[in-house]
């Protein structure tokens, strides 16, 4: 008798009406939560997760992933996302994989296609958010200081060539920003965000000097209205004061995960600054959040703490959730929430700090811990999700 992998290898037919409820069923044993999102949530919804969990082979540029893009049924919102390398699992398994062109579950055919990242390098890059192709330079990131000691095994950076190690110097700033506008003119009008992704310098001067550098080398070709910048060194009130009040950057908290011994694996020891202990992590968004606080005018109510799900345990994510909504009782006009990725390990030696519980199921449990602590509404629109780009993201 024919398994059904076997089976749906040689038919060429696929059913269109994706049964979300019976892969709940066939692969997860009808766990509640998942039977609860497979029957509630829209097919494409359910299957992002799925897919996100369950992985399959890499098709196109990298042997760790496959990017990809769904519109949402009842949202028509379009989603970019990735499905990460299969993972090892006993028993039967999904049968994912591509046939013309769209991605196929055991027997049925999904509307998901594969999306490429155009304008991308390994110093700067274009964000791809699929519902802003009619602009497609409307964010960018720079990544103009590679050289860096700390070595995180979880930094996706380093994986995928965005930050190349073996060079010791920063960047020029103004030779590689006027070189991308002169390559993309439609970029001055169409630039909005700016994100700067600094690596680890060897002291905040360093980092400031670059930080400021930059910003002015893309104010003579655009005005984006918001800069960003993903730090670990930004710490006291005059740090934020240099960088938030006076340079006018959202800072985002790269925390990661909140588990000390975890976070001692993931980020190679206590090497440099970013294996501090994870409550200094929560200190300093308190500090930020307590300037933004008592800083109305400046328009910035969010502080962004980015985390991976999936290293820490249930009841870890659940103690960090609490401490950041205890800080959010003693505000005003600011709320601390984190900027949330499925972690995704990109080769074997990665799987080692992934939860060996991490399931579907933990993933939806995460979901409903964060919007007991933070509400949906902010989850959906401001936590890092697929409609807005970002591949990792867990909404």
């Amino acid at each position: 008798m024919r398994s059904l992998r076997q089976t749906t290898e040689i038919t060429t037919e696929y059913h269109a009406f994706i049964d979300c409820e019976a892969l709940a069923l066939r692969y997860h044993f009808g766990e509640e939560r998942i039977l609860k999102a497979a029957r509630n949530l829209s097919r494409e919804a359910f299957l992002r997760l799925f897919l996100s969990f369950h992985g399959m082979k890499p098709i196109g540029r990298w042997q760790s992933h496959t990017y990809v893009k769904i519109v949402d049924s009842l949202t028509d919102e379009k989603h970019f996302f990735l499905i990460p390398i299969p993972r090892t699992a006993n028993g039967e398994v999904p049968h994912i994989r591509l046939v013309n062109n769209r991605v196929c579950v055991d027997e049925f055919m999904t509307d998901i296609v594969p999306q490429s990242i155009p304008y991308t390098t390994p110093f700067w890059y274009f964000h791809y958010n699929p519902n802003r192709e009619d602009t497609p330079f409307y964010s960018m990131t720079l990544n103009l200081s590679p050289s860096c000691s700390e070595k995180c095994t979880l930094c996706a950076g380093a994986k995928t060539g965005r930050v190349n190690n073996g060079m010791d110097e920063t960047l020029p700033v103004h030779t590689f920003v006027d070189g991308i506008f002169d390559q993309y003119p439609e970029a001055g009008k169409q630039l909005e965000n700016m994100a700067i992704v600094t690596g680890c310098f060897d002291d905040f001067n360093q980092m400031y000097n670059h930080l400021k550098a930059a910003q002015i080398a893309v104010r003579k070709h655009a005005n984006p209205q918001t800069f960003a910048v993903l730090e670990h060194n930004i710490v006291t009130e005059d740090d934020y004061e240099k960088i938030v009040g006076e340079l006018g950057f959202d800072v985002y908290i790269t925390l990661e995960c909140f588990d000390q011994e975890m976070r001692n694996i993931a980020l190679n020891g206590k090497v440099g600054r970013k294996g501090r202990d994870s409550r200094e992590f929560i200190e300093m968004a308190r500090t930020y959040a307590n300037y933004l606080d008592a800083r109305p005018h400046l328009g910035k109510h969010l502080v962004h703490v980015t985390y991976l799900v999936g290293i820490d345990s249930l009841e870890v994510t659940q103690e960090f959730f609490r401490q950041l909504d205890e800080i959010n009782k003693t505000l005003k006009h600011t709320k601390v929430i984190p900027w949330m990725s499925i972690f995704t390990p990109y080769n074997e030696p990665m799987k080692i700090i992934q939860r060996k519980d991490f399931s579907l199921s933990f993933l939806y449990q995460v979901m409903d811990m964060a919007e007991t602590y933070f509400g949906k509404e902010l989850m959906v629109n401001s936590s890092g999700g697929t409609q807005h780009g970002y591949a990792r993201g867990l909404y």
